[in-house]
């Protein structure tokens, strides 16, 4: 559900309809999608996920190049090995990368990147 865009005119019957209008499409209808691409017609947040396989050794860091046009906020995921997934403080994030380390080598991840 996505909110319908109009000019609101500064009356109260019109801002207490918009407030409604912005109730409905938040309440529970925030979504991440349903599966792991980033096309998902579910998706309503700004957000790019991904899936892949973390380096041959532990501790070492690997880039993972997003379409987000700006610096994320965070990321969570997980893997398929018990391995954590944690920020790499060697590269700066960017707007069109993140760099990441993983406890255990080549772990098979997920990724959502906010």
């Amino acid at each position: 559900m996505k909110p319908q865009r109009t000019v609101l005119k500064p009356e109260p019957k019109d801002l207490k309809r918009q407030a409604e209008v912005n109730a409905r499409v938040l309440a529970g209808n925030v979504s991440f999608g349903s599966t792991t691409g980033n096309s998902d017609p579910e998706q309503n947040m700004e957000c790019s996920k991904f899936s892949g396989t973390t380096p041959g050794v532990a501790n070492t860091e690997f880039a993972i190049t997003h379409i987000l046009g700006r610096i994320p906020v965070t990321f969570f995921g997980h893997t398929d090995n018990g391995g954590l997934l944690y920020k790499s403080l060697v590269t700066p994030w960017s707007k069109t990368q993140i760099f990441l380390k993983c406890t255990t080598a080549t772990a098979g991840y997920s990724v959502v990147v906010i």
